[in-house]
């Protein structure tokens, strides 16, 4: 299923339409009929708004250049229509742009509301070879796994924490604001293979996943493309066109990534960044602490000093 991108997203909101191996629709249920307009819960992550609170010289985009990401996290949601009502579950999440599909929900919803400017999720979408179609709300065929979920929430969470903090750079800004894009695509499994580029696309996703499985180990090329089934070569030209960097730099970015969202994370107890670091794979320090900076903007030692503070 491939995600509906509009060629032109200033042309209004689109209409609703869902996947026809989703769901099925369900008339008249009941419970459709006790649910409330709104969640009983809602979070809400507006990286449109911080695209003009971080860098300055751009404006917020308007409505039409944005998307809403619904993600379902507890309870039940019915998307409505004249006569029929849909039944959503915790997992799955509904994306699209202009006004927000109409939807009722259980007592014990809970929801979160992302705001992502249509720029970063097209380009997260040409990055990642998915396709560019034409119209309508989606929403991922059947719910993702609770693992899957949490990760998801985790990261929505980790960004928000960031954004109130008052402290982000426009740098790191931008890595945020891809990585929730990025996350949120692959969490939607919206995509057929119609393609080399899409085949490429489900490739790399098995790619990351054993990539995060095994992010503490010494992961060498040779073999993240024994585990792929291809010769190094053509490893470095998936990891080229899917993430635009060698499969060396792109595992040490990952591994950089996980080592921020330690030092950042209240929750878990840090001895040093020393220990950290070597707990990724960094035995070089010096070096370490000159790529995280180039990539978050500042120094190791500045994140685990400016973590929030524990709950």
């Amino acid at each position: 299923m491939s995600i509906d991108l509009p060629s032109n997203p200033h042309q209004g909101p689109l209409p609703t339409r869902a996947s026809a191996t989703a769901r099925p629709v369900v008339h008249d249920l009941p419970r459709a009929r006790e649910a409330g307009a709104r969640p009983a819960s809602v979070q809400r992550l507006d990286l449109c708004r911080l695209v003009a609170d971080v860098v300055p010289d751009e404006a917020p985009p308007n409505p039409a250049e944005q998307y809403e990401a619904l993600v379902l996290v507890r309870g039940h949601a019915f998307l409505r229509s004249s006569e029929a009502a849909i039944e959503l579950e915790p997992g799955q999440i509904l994306l699209g742009t202009g006004a927000s599909p109409e939807l009722l929900y259980s007592a014990d919803s809970e929801l979160w509301s992302v705001l992502v400017p249509e720029s970063v999720l097209r380009e997260a979408c040409s990055e990642c070879g998915w396709l560019h179609a034409g119209e309508g709300v989606r929403f991922n065929r059947c719910p993702c796994t609770r693992d899957e979920l949490d990760h998801l929430v985790t990261l929505l969470r980790l960004v928000a924490s960031e954004s109130a903090s008052g402290a982000l750079r426009a740098q790191l800004f931008m890595h945020y604001a891809h990585a929730v894009a990025n996350k949120l695509l692959f969490t939607l499994q919206h995509n057929q293979p119609t393609s080399q580029t899409c085949g490429q696309a489900r490739l790399f996703e098995r790619l990351e996943r054993h990539i995060e499985a095994r992010i503490k180990q010494d992961i060498s090329v040779e073999q993240l493309a024994q585990f792929a089934g291809l010769s190094q070569r053509s490893l470095y030209q998936v990891l080229k066109d899917q993430a635009r960097m060698s499969p060396r730099t792109y595992i040490r970015r990952k591994k950089l990534e996980h080592v921020y969202a330690t030092l950042m994370d209240p929750a878990v107890r840090v001895a040093s960044v020393t220990a950290v670091a070597l707990d990724y794979g960094f035995t070089h320090l010096g070096r370490f602490a000159e790529l995280y900076k180039s990539s978050f903007g500042i120094l190791p030692s500045e994140s685990l000093k400016a973590r929030p503070p524990g709950k």
